[in-house]
């Protein structure tokens, strides 16, 4: 990626969740870094893969608070690879996240998972670094 290129970020939260705070303050956190960020709330594995195609992202930024970070999140990265945007994208989960899970979201596709309690420095060194 071009040093001068601001990374673009699409943000999102799969299926129905009803809580945004974080990833609003994560969305503001990377934009204060000087990335791009396209937001658009609640979406479904499809909504999201079809918007990150639309706006042609560098990053793919979910938020799981509901518990169904697996199912979602696989069905996200099923619907990636069919529209043949696993591998050219770096896909990024985070929220309430149990540690037994973290393998589990890396086995199927994610780059990083960021936890709640993920610090400014943890999520912003993560994009930088999964995204050079």
């Amino acid at each position: 990626m071009e040093s001068s290129k601001k990374i673009k970020i699409l943000m999102c939260c799969l299926g129905p969740e009803t809580h945004n705070r974080g990833i609003i303050t994560v969305s503001s956190m990377l934009r204060e870094a000087g990335m791009e960020i396209v937001y658009i709330g609640n979406a479904s594995p499809e909504e999201a893969i079809n918007a990150a195609i639309d706006e042609d992202v560098d990053v793919v930024g979910i938020s799981s608070l509901s518990g169904a970070h697996l199912k979602l999140g696989s069905a996200m990265m099923e619907v990636a690879k069919s529209k043949g945007l696993w591998g050219n994208v770096v896909f990024l989960i985070g929220g309430v996240i149990p540690p037994k899970d973290i393998s589990k979201l890396k086995e199927i596709g994610y780059h990083a998972v960021l936890p709640s309690g993920s610090t400014r420095e943890e999520i912003v060194s993560c994009v930088l670094k999964c995204s050079a």
